[in-house]
């Protein structure tokens, strides 16, 4: 009876509204908390927000990427570390790339209708950011057939990563070029979360972001990598980069639930604390001497040391591992990092070091700089133990450290001397980019730097190293059988058996 009254009610009540409010009826079915348009600004500014709050929290950057490059891994619940994913988090990661890139091409398409080439530039810069990452992680993806499901294409067909980076090339390109236009009616404002609307950084971020492009290719394509880098710092008035740490692409927090940075968020929002600092990064920094790991890493709680949780490896004493260190987890106003200064020199120093012309900068310099970026991030940071401490005589010493200093001798890209300058390069890079799992997983699986095997623990024993890709979501193989099956071909367990195009290790599984 209840549910009959139920339907009579809503009966009646559609007859009474249609003839007595139909020319209210749009108005009345208008969701204000879903809105179909929005202030451009509004879109990019959520978009970053987005990416800050879902790939490089725990679910992907603690949990998964970290963990393969040998920084941070989980304690407990180990069940990523050891490659045993949840399809639902593959999915979620999926989802948020492409509909964060719906979000992009309508802020795009609607830049360009009302002559904001600047705004557009923006969009146009935090996309391709996104399409790296994506095929970075995955390989092959639906690109050129992406997001065209409005337009009626449900199956879009996978483009090769080396065919996605070609064209991302170009969009870069197209990004600097947009960005350089002056344009006194085109105003993104405090609105953007990123740069305050300060669109000469959106440039330099556009351009440090053309050189991660072609040093990923440094082992692969070396010709297109030397050609790229080349072009861009050997014009830095047309290609401005990255010239200090007040450049960077960080996002930071407001420090309030849910704008909190996320490592806090998983501490002391959600209440877990199933991380440690990695064994691969405390060994290496014991090994230096080196002072930043006071920032990165607290002392064990059982007896007071630095000590790493191995990668993938069965569960220990939760007091006899590092956690992560305060500056980096216990500021709910942190920073996720996108992409630092550090890191654009550092590619500087690389390139140079493979003999190519890098403009005005010297391998050296850039290498000393990207330490000295690394050592200020640390020295300053907020709840950072070492801020304060005297950092010039600390910087000093260390660059006076053999294991540090470059020499001349430049090594193979493979070869994992570590008296090499190359290594010497990576060790660095690999250092300062904490917390930046995806950009991490990449340069390991670049470089082979630093040299890891596969968990070993792991949930698919048999390989040498480990992931070589993220696994397709299930969803895929459901709802775009024919494509994706076909873009799968040769991986092995998920996450094995086809290297992306740019990772040309020799001998691994």
């Amino acid at each position: 009876m209840k549910r009959i009254y139920i339907k009579t009610f809503a009966l009646l009540f559609t007859v009474l509204f249609a003839t007595s409010c139909t020319k209210d009826w749009v108005d009345m079915n208008t969701d204000p908390n879903n809105p179909v348009d929005a202030p451009i600004a509004n879109v990019i500014t959520h978009s970053i927000r987005y990416i800050g709050s879902t790939m490089f929290d725990d679910w992907q950057g603690m949990n998964n990427f970290c963990s393969y490059a040998g920084q941070i891994t989980k304690i407990q619940y180990i069940d990523e570390a050891h490659y045993q994913y949840r399809d639902n988090v593959v999915y979620n990661a999926w989802s948020d790339y492409y509909e964060t890139q719906l979000d992009l091409s309508k802020v795009i398409a609607k830049a360009q209708a009302a002559g904001k080439n600047r705004t557009e530039g923006a969009a146009l810069t935090w996309s391709v950011y996104l399409w790296q990452m994506a095929t970075d992680q995955w390989g092959d993806i639906p690109y050129s057939d992406a997001i065209k499901g409005e337009a009626g294409n449900m199956t879009p067909a996978y483009d090769t990563p080396s065919s996605i980076y070609a064209s991302l090339f170009t969009k870069i390109e197209q990004a600097n070029d947009l960005l350089a236009k002056p344009n006194p009616t085109d105003v993104l404002g405090a609105e953007d979360i990123l740069y305050h609307g300060d669109f000469a950084k959106w440039q330099k971020f556009a351009n440090s972001i053309h050189l991660r492009l072609a040093i990923r290719l440094a082992n692969a394509d070396a010709t297109t990598a030397q050609t790229e880098i080349e072009k861009v710092l050997g014009d830095p008035t047309k290609y401005p980069i990255f010239d200090s740490r007040d450049d960077e692409a960080k996002l930071k927090w407001q420090g309030t639930n849910p704008y909190d940075e996320p490592y806090y968020n998983n501490r002391y929002v959600s209440n877990r604390d199933d991380h440690a600092v990695a064994k691969t990064l405390i060994d290496t920094l014991l090994s230096f001497g080196d002072p930043r790991i006071a920032a990165y890493a607290k002392l064990t709680k059982d007896d007071g040391v630095y000590r790493g949780m191995v990668e993938g490896g069965t569960q220990v004493g939760l007091g006899t591992v590092s956690r992560i260190g305060a500056m980096y987890r216990d500021d709910p106003k942190g920073y996720t990092y996108f992409m630092r200064y550090a890191e654009v020199q550092f590619i500087i120093a690389e390139a140079g070091a493979r003999g190519w012309n890098i403009g005005s900068y010297t391998t050296d310099g850039a290498y000393a700089a990207g330490i000295a970026a690394s050592f200020d991030e640390t020295y300053s940071g907020t709840l950072s133990p070492l801020n304060g401490s005297d950092e010039a005589s600390a910087l000093a010493a260390y660059m006076a450290n053999p294991k540090v200093a470059l020499t001349g001798n430049t090594g193979a890209p493979f070869n994992m001397d570590p008296s090499t300058d190359l290594v010497k390069i990576y060790t660095q890079k690999w250092i300062s980019m904490f917390k930046e799992g995806q950009e991490l997983w990449a340069l390991q699986r670049r470089t082979n730097f630093p040299p890891m095997s596969a968990a070993p623990a792991s949930s698919y024993p048999g390989h040498t190293v480990g992931p070589f890709r993220y696994p397709y979501p299930t969803t895929e193989f459901e709802l775009n059988a024919a494509h994706t099956e076909a873009a799968a071909q040769g991986i092995v367990d998920h996450f094995w058996g086809k290297q992306i195009f740019w990772d040309v290790r020799q001998g691994v599984q």
